[in-house]
């Protein structure tokens, strides 16, 4: 019948639900054959044969799925829900942020656009303190020149991409 003792066992008799223990229902049983009971938080419940059929059904989808899932090697953020942490916490809104992406895109191709302007020099300079991060006293000792001119002059080319760009 079920795999676990039951700790209650509710019958319909005459369109009233009847609570039983299972000791007296299992002493009873044989009245019992043939009705239909599916399981509900560690009872067992009668139910009319189509809800009974219908909830056996979605147990054998919940099991089809669950099988499917595990071997495809899908993987659900419920399983990391516990008592204190809900698992769809961690999830990130995917909902692009179609005018924040349509600007970022626009000033990003001015800022390439005004690279494109700059001297040889200025990108290098830029490239090596930005991208390839030497220091302002390395790229003085590289370029001959104290780190306040370095400086000066990081600056200086940053005010010149600003104007080109026009923020």
């Amino acid at each position: 019948m079920v795999e676990y003792t039951p700790k209650k066992v509710f019958v319909l008799e005459n369109g009233t639900y009847l609570e039983l223990s299972c000791t007296e229902f299992r002493r009873r049983e044989y009245t019992y054959h043939g009705r239909r009971f599916i399981p509900l938080h560690g009872m067992l419940m009668e139910v009319p044969e189509d809800a009974y059929k219908a909830f056996y059904k979605r147990k054998r989808r919940e099991k089809y799925l669950k099988d499917r899932s595990k071997d495809n090697g899908d993987f659900s953020y419920d399983m990391l829900t516990t008592d204190e942490f809900n698992g769809e916490d961690i999830l990130v809104d995917t909902v692009a942020d179609t005018q924040g992406q349509a600007e970022r895109n626009l000033l990003l191709d001015k800022l390439r656009h005004a690279l494109n302007k700059l001297s040889e020099e200025e990108r290098t300079l830029l490239e090596q303190y930005y991208f390839t991060g030497v220091s302002e006293c390395e790229l003085s000792v590289i370029y001959g020149v104290s780190q306040q001119a370095v400086s000066k002059r990081v600056r200086k080319i940053l005010a010149k991409l600003k104007n080109l760009v026009k923020i």
